[in-house]
């Protein structure tokens, strides 16, 4: 059951989604009490796990965690022997919550039921019904496992009769009579069919288990994601938290590792509740099982990113930061990344392009209230200058008067986090009379309410966040996405799905090659954004997607 230790992480994770809660719930104390469970579950205390989660699987509760209460009280009792306590609940499961979206993993362990109570049939029908390609590697480890100690040949036939297509079977059966002493025709002419319809050979190993490797030879990708998910503030009441988007981008992820495992990469995915607090981040890194990860996203805040950094470094692991553009995280650092271009990549692309298009020698520079805001701009004079520019005006601006009417620039860069910064800018321009191209970060701008006007004009966003509806990629994965999870994508399902497939397929020949994939090619198709940029031995993104309001609609005119 090696498939258990990822999905109890996930399982961490499940009750994101928004519950349907009844009226005789008290959501939040459910969900302390599932998760202390699921903590016993990973202690090994599995009587304590199973006590503590019968109640909670009790008809009156009907929210989205339930199904995955009575799947962790099946795998409690498995562990206990307790079979058909185990196959009772899974089949509660399954009359309860017949659209849950886990039933794979429910199938999965009803099928390891069946065999430990030496059903080898029941079992295989079981792991038939399974549908999901990253499940291939564990249902054959799982029929090798119990099959292979079935010697009698007969037995074996009558099996693969029901089972044909099955090439473990196939395998055994050909070993079976490959060392038996007396031979008959019918069987030996058995084992030339089966050999060449399988492809087998004295040499073949594609159906043996995978064991668990050393962390050198693991063909397998760990990848530990340490993001801010928040477990106890759930609330099925407020589906749109503030950390929404950590959610989003994990299903992206997740739906990466299927796409993945398509292309015969195995990826283990790993969640964990990773916030401010130094203690939980010390104790995991002190976990030796925690030295097998090869790739950590994240963590998002200073202090915990610091142990994480420093476990990373000792430890020869990838480090990929998923949302920052402070570059300063990954200086001197061989294994650290930007998965998005830093501030002074930006500028510097947001520059070159203004004095390639717009022959501009000259910037005003105006900023809203926050630090982003402040030091995205002066990181932007700074690069201006360095590229030969004057810089006329750099400015907080607070009102019309901050505008600088005494000298013309060539062109203005606005830096705002407040989505409405850009346009108060541009209406105190208009006010001043001061009449020049514009580019500027697409966050001080509300897409959403704001006037076409607004974007009718010499004005050029900076928009990491742009997505082409019309692209192939895009269309195939949002539809992908809606029949996983209900609802549309956001930007950062996207970006959650692209940054796992780039980085699943970067370490698919091994960390050591990771450096040189890197700088061999811009890596720009196959995804559903504009994909990544690491060539010339970079450590961040360096596509900068530029973008123009034209012929009523807005258009990449660079990146």
């Amino acid at each position: 059951m090696r498939r258990t230790k990822s999905f109890f992480f996930f399982l961490l994770l499940s009750f994101y989604a928004v519950a349907q809660s009844s009226t005789n719930l008290n959501e939040k104390d459910y969900l302390l009490r599932y998760k202390k469970a699921v903590q016993l579950y990973a202690d090994q205390k599995y009587a304590e796990a199973r006590d503590l989660l019968l109640p909670l699987t009790n008809t009156k509760y009907n929210n989205s965690v339930a199904p995955y209460v009575h799947y962790y009280y099946a795998l409690s009792a498995f562990k206990l022997n307790k079979y058909a306590e185990a196959r009772n609940m899974l089949r509660q499961l399954s009359e309860r919550f017949s659209d849950w979206k886990k039933t794979d993993e429910a199938t999965y362990l009803s099928a390891n039921i069946a065999f430990a109570e030496n059903k080898p049939d029941e079992a295989l029908q079981y792991l038939n019904r399974i549908s999901s390609k990253s499940f291939r590697q564990e249902i054959e480890n799982m029929e090798y496992t119990y099959l292979s100690k079935i010697k009698e040949l007969s037995r074996l036939k009558q099996l693969y009769q029901k089972s044909p297509n099955n090439p473990i079977l196939a395998q055994l059966i050909v070993d079976n009579i490959q060392k038996s002493k007396v031979v008959s025709r019918e069987d030996l002419e058995l084992s030339d069919q089966l050999t060449n319809q399988f492809n087998l050979g004295e040499d073949n190993t594609s159906i043996k288990p995978k064991k668990n490797k050393s962390k050198e030879n693991d063909d397998a990708i760990n990848v530990a994601v340490l993001l801010p998910f928040r477990l106890f503030e759930f609330d099925p009441n407020r589906p749109n938290r503030a950390n929404q988007y950590v959610y989003d981008m994990y299903v992206g992820m997740k739906l990466a590792q299927e796409k993945l495992a398509s292309e015969q990469i195995t990826v283990n995915l790993y969640a964990f509740d990773v916030e401010r607090e130094a203690k939980p981040v010390s104790d995991l890194v002190n976990d030796r099982a925690f030295e097998k990860v090869d790739l950590i996203i994240g963590p998002l805040y200073p202090e915990v990113n610091k142990i994480a950094n420093s476990f990373a470094k000792s430890n020869d692991i990838i480090q990929v930061h998923p949302l920052s553009n402070n570059r300063q995280l990954v200086n001197n650092d061989k294994i650290a990344f930007l998965a998005s271009p830093s501030y002074e990549t930006q500028a510097a692309k947001a520059i070159e392009y203004m004095v390639n298009e717009n022959s501009a020698r000259s910037v005003s520079i105006y900023y809203g209230n926050t630090r982003k805001d402040s030091t995205f701009a002066y990181i932007y004079r700074d690069k201006a200058l360095e590229k030969g520019l004057n810089v006329f005006a750099i400015k907080k601006y607070i009102k019309a008067d901050d505008i600088d009417v005494k000298r013309k620039p060539d062109h203005i860069f606005i830096a705002g986090s407040d989505p409405t910064f850009g346009q108060k800018i541009i209406s105190a321009l208009d006010k001043k009379k001061v009449n020049a191209p514009i580019i500027a970060a697409s966050s001080a701008f509300d897409f959403e309410s704001s006037s076409l006007n607004v974007f009718n004009r010499d004005l050029y966003l900076i928009q990491l966040d742009y997505i082409d509806r019309e692209k192939e990629e895009v269309k195939n994965f949002r539809s992908t996405y809606i029949n996983s999870q209900n609802i549309a994508p956001s930007y950062y399902g996207y970006w959650g799905y692209d940054m796992m497939l780039f980085y699943g397929r970067m370490l698919k020949s091994g960390k050591n090659r990771l450096r040189n994939n890197l700088d061999s090619i811009e890596y720009t198709q196959g995804y559903t954004l504009d994909g990544f940029d690491y060539t010339n031995r970079s450590h961040e993104n360096q596509i900068v997607p530029i973008i123009k309001y034209q012929d009523g609609k807005f258009i990449e005119v660079a990146r």
